[in-house]
């Protein structure tokens, strides 16, 4: 029997390529207004006077952005040929982005253009040969498949929260937000960037230490409940935090200002980090629905915590913090906002779901 090997059936690439796809549309589609028909006589938009107005920023950050999409869509069939694998992420990055173009047609803010599309199916093309490479080497899917199923929940609910976590630390990146951010005062960074700092607002550093502290207790807590072993947590909890410090701080010195990078790390978010830690480290040996309660309540709690301080808006970053003009920033932002706001709900879900599961992680 030494020579048995137990395959694992997962649904963590539909369910990533199901949000990332949705993210796409997102960040495609926004600000959704106004939607306004094409005049008269204006012909479609792949028949629009050549060649179209574009960047080779634009020509990379799309080709990029579909990249993790080609990828996802890849690895969703579980037996396929390398080339049927790459096929189908051509074929559906192309579908997806020529969908989204023809919509932004109708958006005046927006610039339809067969670029844009021949980018985005390149850089799903990309994503899918990445995938067929992964998916053709058998001891890393192997591999990849056991330390998934050894050390997180297995089954869809185990797939639906890795996917919801890699969602949280992809929203992190966005280096004008805070870590851990739910609450941001971004006048204030931007004074912070471009002229001495304003007195301290002790009400302010408070706020903003209540929101850091409740956003990493309850994150950390939503990644012990998705693993196996409490054994794990630790060494979980400090990967994903210097995993979120890390991106962000690659991403600050790319795209910020470099005085509001200095002005990031503020007392309050230091504060709020080692509070946060602290709950965290006696709320791990609590009995797993009292950690349900806390978790749920810690994320909940944030997300309502600018409706309690109503001079603090909710987490957005202005595009002047930035060194880069490109609209992408913009949408960019506006999706990072929008995950910040809707994840801890999709969190509360989601442990409305593992609570009605008994023993859950034990053993399969």
């Amino acid at each position: 029997m030494s020579g048995l090997v137990v395959r694992h059936r997962t649904l963590l690439p539909h369910v990533l390529t199901l949000l990332y796809g949705l993210a796409i549309a997102f960040a495609s589609l926004q600000p959704f207004s106004p939607w306004i028909p094409p005049a008269a006589g204006t012909p479609f938009w792949l028949a629009a006077p050549w060649p179209p107005r574009f960047t080779r920023f634009d020509i990379v950050a799309n080709l990029v952005a579909y990249v993790p999409f080609g990828l996802f869509i890849s690895l969703t069939p579980q037996r396929a040929a390398p080339r049927v694998r790459a096929g189908l992420a051509l074929a559906a990055g192309f579908a997806l982005s020529f969908g989204l173009e023809t919509l932004q047609a109708y958006l005046p803010p927006r610039d339809a253009n067969a670029i844009d599309v021949a980018a985005h199916a390149a850089g799903a093309l990309v994503g899918g040969i990445a995938g067929a490479a992964l998916a053709r080497s058998y001891r890393v899917r192997q591999k990849l498949s056991a330390i998934r199923h050894h050390v997180f929940l297995g089954g869809r609910l185990g797939d639906v929260g890795l996917a919801l976590l890699v969602l949280w630390i992809v929203a992190q990146i966005n280096p004008g937000i805070p870590l851990f951010a739910v609450t941001f005062d971004p006048d204030q960074a931007l004074r912070a960037a471009v002229a001495a700092p304003p007195p301290p607002d002790t009400a302010a550093t408070l706020i903003e230490a209540a929101g850091t502290a409740l956003q990493l207790a309850g994150v950390g807590l939503f990644l012990a409940l998705l693993l196996r072993e409490r054994r794990f947590v630790g060494g979980a909890v400090l990967l994903l935090v210097g995993a979120a410090l890390l991106a962000k701080g690659g991403a600050a010195m790319l795209l910020l200002k470099p005085a509001a990078w200095e002005a990031w790390l503020k007392p309050g978010v230091s504060v709020g980090m080692a509070g946060g830690l602290l709950v965290l480290l006696f709320a791990v040996f609590l009995p797993r629905p009292a950690q349900v309660a806390t978790c749920a309540t810690a994320l909940l709690a944030s997300l309502l915590l600018p409706l309690v301080a109503g001079d603090v808006p909710s987490a957005r970053a202005p595009i002047t913090l930035f060194n880069w003009r490109y609209g992408h920033l913009l949408n960019f932002n506006g999706l990072t906002q929008t995950v910040l706001l809707v994840w801890p709900l999709l969190a509360a879900a989601w442990l409305f779901a593992l609570a009605g599961r008994p023993a859950w992680g034990a053993p399969e």
